[in-house]
């Protein structure tokens, strides 16, 4: 992002770690609260297309394993998946950081199964012992499902066109379209958020 601006790596203007001139740090910085509003904008958009659909999804359910304070699903769909109610969890990965990237440049996807099984591990076995389905809904943040994230969207969007009319693919197609819009915002909201405001090492300070 530094690198766009013209700008150099540096101290993020967000938080006490350095950010790099390519943005990788900034996109996945944590420090003030857009990286939480980017997932938070997917997860509404996915609950108002269950809604629209009339499944009576629910955002955020409370209490769905009892004796912690986990929340796995953003949203709750009654009846999904072979009749038991499913926790979709949303969540947004970088293929960029350090630990990955090699692995994300030899094996496309190679985060968005990392996260998957990640996600699976925690929640899986838990939501199975209250009678839940969990299916993870991961996406990088530049713009890839993953496959089992992919046929949910799909289902979804189907069952909203069932019930406005509206053609399948056409459904389908604006779905995941806005999701998209809403991920490349959020990003945008991170990289503004944290422009340098150092100068150059190479400015004079006269200039």
């Amino acid at each position: 992002m530094c690198l766009l601006l013209g700008g150099a790596a540096g101290p993020c203007p967000a938080g006490k770690k350095d950010s790099d001139r390519n943005g990788d740090h900034a996109i996945v910085c944590g420090s003030h609260g857009e990286r939480i509003a980017r997932h938070n904008q997917l997860r509404d958009a996915i609950y108002q297309v269950a809604a629209s659909a009339n499944l009576a999804p629910r955002r955020e359910e409370n209490a769905l394993l009892p004796g912690t304070s986990a929340r796995p699903a953003d949203v709750l769909i009654p009846n999904w998946t072979g009749g038991k109610d499913t926790a979709l969890d949303v969540t947004v990965v970088s293929p960029l950081l350090t630990e990955r990237v090699d692995n994300a440049i030899s094996t496309p996807g190679h985060t968005l199964v990392i996260a998957f099984n990640d996600k699976c591990r925690d929640y899986l076995q838990a939501c199975e012992r209250e009678g839940l389905s969990f299916i993870p809904l991961p996406v990088e943040r530049l713009g890839g499902w993953h496959k089992k994230a992919v046929e949910q969207l799909r289902k979804l969007a189907r069952a909203q066109a069932r019930c406005t009319g509206k053609e399948e693919e056409e459904a389908i197609r604006h779905l995941f379209q806005r999701l998209g819009v809403m991920l490349v915002k959020g990003n945008a909201a991170l990289l503004l958020n944290r422009i340098p405001s150092f100068p150059l090492p190479e400015v004079d300070g006269d200039l």
